[in-house]
């Protein structure tokens, strides 16, 4: 069983910033112009659009990088799993947000998402 590491920390990289540009993009087409209410609008809007965003993008960011090490697919799968919810624990933690259990379902989510990419791969 080889896990692919380098693949798999370029890809919960790219799954948090597509987490964030696709809350970034809701705010600028579905928020209010006023900077301060986007702000607010953001927050409210991040609480439900990162945990969704990111199950999604685990999901098929497991299926994905499984597909290319079907030996180890749900191996691949867990570990994608594990580094974006390592990514987003640390970004949390350094931004100094305050601690909600979302932020613990939210992760945990993307952990059993990759898992769950990985397993549909090595049923496939």
């Amino acid at each position: 069983m080889k896990i692919k590491i380098g693949q798999i920390l370029a890809s919960a990289l790219a799954i948090e910033f597509l987490s964030v540009a696709i809350l970034v993009a809701m705010v600028a087409v579905l928020g209010p112009a006023d900077p301060d209410a986007a702000q607010t609008y953001a927050q409210r809007l991040g609480v439900w659009v990162g945990p969704i965003a990111g199950f999604v993008l685990c999901l098929l960011g497991g299926w994905w990088l499984a597909r290319r090490n079907p030996t180890s697919a749900i191996a691949t799968g867990l570990a994608l799993g594990c580094a974006v919810a390592a990514i987003d624990i640390a970004l949390l933690f350094f931004s100094g947000a305050e601690f909600q259990a979302i932020f613990l379902f939210s992760n945990v989510g993307r952990i059993v998402a990759g898992t769950l990419g990985g397993w549909i791969t090595g049923k496939g």
